[in-house]
């Protein structure tokens, strides 16, 4: 499965805003939520996946693909709705 740059940037805030939380809280609530032995095994794991979505080759649909439609419908003999 391929992700969308939109996609992977939104993952990455995600990813950024949890670390931020961990390294907010105590060692106790850490290993509690996360049921972990120690507080830096979690730092190091959301670490990793920054690192692994940062290097992911993502597609990127942009809304505009540069292809001008309404000229396209019109080579075409296709109606046009005009706004």
């Amino acid at each position: 499965m391929t992700m969308r740059a939109t996609e992977v940037s939104n993952k990455l805030d995600e990813l950024y805003r949890e670390l931020e939380s961990v390294r907010g809280m105590s060692e106790s609530e850490v290993c509690s939520k996360y049921n972990a032995d120690c507080k830096q095994d979690i730092e190091d794991i959301i670490e990793e996946e920054i690192e692994a979505l940062k290097s992911y080759d993502c597609d990127d649909y942009s809304e505009d693909d540069g292809l001008d439609y309404i000229n396209l419908q019109q080579s075409q003999g296709l109606p046009v709705i005009c706004w």
